[in-house]
């Protein structure tokens, strides 16, 4: 399940987990694509929990904490 939010430009994101690079469970991704301009390239940043926790993680953090997260992320190559 997707979570959409704002960011500090006014730009739409939605941001999901996604498995881990070749579909292992160690490290699950949270990727972040723009929904308000879809040139943006996506972002992502890896968290140290299968994918179900690290979507369990996404839902249950703050707007602010997801905020940060973005922040953090960086393009997906």
């Amino acid at each position: 399940m997707a979570r959409t939010f704002q960011d500090e430009n006014f730009l739409i994101w939605e941001a999901f987990a996604s498995p881990g690079p070749f579909g292992y469970p160690d490290a699950a991704n949270v990727v972040f694509n723009c929904l308000s301009n879809k040139t943006i390239r996506p972002r992502y940043v890896e968290l140290k929990a299968a994918e179900p926790e690290a979507q369990r993680q996404l839902e249950a953090i703050s707007n602010l904490d997801l905020l940060h997260l973005f922040q953090s992320a960086r393009p997906l190559e």
